[in-house]
């Protein structure tokens, strides 16, 4: 088992520790990408256009990548056409990337497989985002990631904002050792537009990790030795007029068949192997240790939370909780990769638990199970497989190689927790549900959501009342299907200030909270974390903007229910929401107004005052508009 080391583990002795800085994850991935690569192909489309759009202001800024050669950028006329344009690049043997989201990743699936049969080294950076089903919604979801399960990809997910940097420049290494394509994931807006604090991978680290496109290396695998000699380019040049080659022919039945079957043992089974090598050689050179499957307090755990994405964060700090207030032993596991599917090290680090939640960002109808715990479960098929074969005949091989043995009565109950979909947001308390539904005495639901309620409990509206009791009456089990908690639970680090802002959509909040922290992250050398809450409804109506900032690690990832200061460029802002609401005793409210000290305490509704007053809190007013004018032409 391996835990990723965070900042404030970061070895000093390694030779390449990393740059202080704070950035979003679509940033993190043009940084890396800009570095690593020579050549893009990207059509925008929400949340990964940012970093098509980064990419693109590089080039035109005339940057150059580590090995000093200037950025090719194509956005052809939509997404399957990017796709092939990144293809073509990989194929003269440039390294090259590509970004998409959502329906983009639908658009291009064709081409996914042709990239995967070419042996094709270019990385698919994804913002992962919901699919429209019954709607369009442009936030977070894995629907397109799993979209892409079946195309022969290797698919890594980064939890949090220095995983998106540090995968991205592993998952280029992974490819050009294996020849294989891949895909890295962010969840979309949670990651790749929340400013976190990281450390930065140096532009000398990819240059000595990666190396030049053009380096002539020792082929790494029997296979590639059989098919190009002893060495081979970096990156084969598939399309060379000195040697030409035929690729993407028609085949028959003789030998089609062949082809596929050939690619599984010559290729495809060295993926992981070589995925293990990149991810120590990264390590050694960092400090920053990854792998295929990362455990968080897992060794005396008896219940597990299970996910991928910016959730794995926010059940470890969970775990930490239920440890310390409640004697649970409680761990994380975080599937770093999702394919090949790292059976071995699930197998054993799932055997002999009580419980295990897998917390799933999508929802696959008409399936057994959704995406994860499939995976899941099949492992620990096989690690009981192996367990029978070890009984019946002593000495012989196992089945499967690498997997544990299980005996029946190490497999743990699994159970199934959609959350996410859309962005929906997940609180502290949900996980904690999440755990009690697995203990003796809980409820033990094997398929539930959380963030959501189907039942609305004690509802004063008569006409909701019945429609609820009409609803009961057909699926009694109804109110069920979701855990809703009762109360909320402040697990920010006690040194931390909490910042949210209410403000009307265009005019400027978001890019004011980002100032904000940034600045104190540049200035104070804290740690931050903002959180916008994005949403194409909401130019010209009220919107809100989340910033923590602290000493220590920052590890939630979601609105903040309890805040220390609140911000309110909208004056109308008790109008349409209470902007008090989880104020801290002795916080502090700054609003737009252009009354004075009597007339507002007047204007602020009666149970504003009351909660001013019983909390302590501090309130300013500062009629910025009137600033603005007298400053601005």
């Amino acid at each position: 088992m391996i835990r990723r080391n965070t900042g404030d583990e970061q070895a000093t002795e390694v030779r390449y520790p990393g740059i202080q800085s704070a950035m979003d994850g679509s940033q993190a991935v043009v940084e890396m990408e800009t570095a690593a690569s020579e050549g893009a192909g990207a059509y925008p489309i929400t949340p990964s256009t940012q970093m098509g759009e980064g990419w693109a202001a590089a080039k035109a800024a005339g940057k150059t990548n580590v090995n000093g050669r200037r950025l090719l950028f194509f956005e052809p006329e939509g997404e399957h056409a990017a796709a092939g344009v990144t293809a073509g690049m990989s194929m003269t043997g440039l390294r090259a990337t590509n970004f998409s989201s959502g329906q983009g990743i639908a658009y291009m699936h064709e081409s996914l497989y042709a990239a995967v049969g070419k042996r094709l080294t270019y990385v698919l950076n994804v913002a992962a985002r919901a699919m429209t089903k019954h709607a369009l919604n442009v936030h977070a979801g894995h629907d397109d990631y799993h979209a892409v399960d079946d195309t022969g990809f290797f698919q890594l997910f980064a939890k949090d904002v220095q995983g998106i940097a540090d995968l991205t420049v592993i998952a280029h290494r992974i490819a050009e050792l294996s020849l294989n394509p891949g895909l890295v994931a962010q969840d979309g807006f949670l990651t790749s537009h929340v400013i976190e604090s990281l450390r930065l991978p140096e532009r000398d680290l990819i240059r000595e990790y990666l190396g030049d496109p053009a380096d002539m290396i020792d082929s790494p695998t029997p296979g590639q030795l059989l098919t190009f000699g002893e060495k081979r380019r970096r990156i084969p040049e598939m399309f060379d007029l000195d040697y030409p080659a035929l690729l993407g022919s028609v085949q028959n039945q003789d030998a089609y068949m062949q082809g596929v079957a050939a690619q599984r043992p010559f290729y495809f089974d060295h993926v992981q192997e070589l995925t293990d090598r990149a991810m120590k050689e990264f390590g050694d050179l960092t400090g920053r240790r990854y792998a295929r499957v990362m455990g968080y307090r897992l060794e005396d755990a008896e219940y597990v939370l299970l996910g991928q994405g910016s959730v794995v964060s926010n059940a470890e700090a969970v775990a930490d909780y239920l440890r310390a207030e409640r004697g649970m032993k409680v761990g994380v596991v975080d599937i770093a990769m999702f394919r090949p599917f790292p059976t071995d090290l699930i197998s054993a680090l799932l055997k002999g638990k009580k419980g295990v939640t897998v917390l799933e960002r999508c929802d696959q109808p008409l399936a057994v199970d959704q995406p994860l715990l499939r995976e899941i479960r099949a492992a620990m098929s096989q690690g009981q497989e192996n367990y029978r074969a070890s009984r019946s005949a002593k000495g012989a091989s196992l089945p499967f190689a690498g997997v544990a043995e299980i005996a029946p009565e190490q497999v743990p109950d699994f159970y199934s927790a959609g959350f996410g979909f859309g962005s929906r947001d997940l609180a502290p308390a949900d996980l904690v549900l999440a755990v009690e539904n697995m203990l003796p005495g809980g409820r033990k639901r094997r398929q539930y959501y959380l963030g959501i309620d189907f039942i609305r409990e004690g509802t004063k509206l008569p006409k909701l009342e019945i429609w609820q009791e009409q609803l009961l009456e057909h699926y009694p089990d109804l109110a069920d299907g979701a855990l809703v908690p009762e109360e909320a639970i402040n697990l920010l680090p006690e040194d931390a200030i909490s910042l949210r802002i209410h403000s009307v959509g265009g005019w400027g909040a978001i890019t004011m909270g980002k100032n904000v922290v940034m600045t104190v992250n540049e200035l104070a050398g804290m740690n931050v974390k903002a959180n916008p809450k994005y949403g194409s409804e909401k130019k010209g109506q009220p919107t809100t903007f989340y910033g923590v900032m602290s000493r220590k690690p920052l590890r939630l990832n979601g609105e903040l229910k309890f805040v220390n200061v609140v911000l309110s460029p909208d004056p109308n802002v008790f109008l349409n929401s209470n902007p008090l609401a989880g104020m801290q005793p002795g916080g502090v409210f700054v609003i737009q107004s252009d009354h004075g000290p009597e007339a507002l305490w007047d204007s602020l509704p009666p149970q504003a005052r009351r909660v001013i007053q019983e909390k302590g809190i501090k309130v300013y007013a500062v009629d910025a508009f009137k600033i603005a004018t007298e400053e601005a032409t």
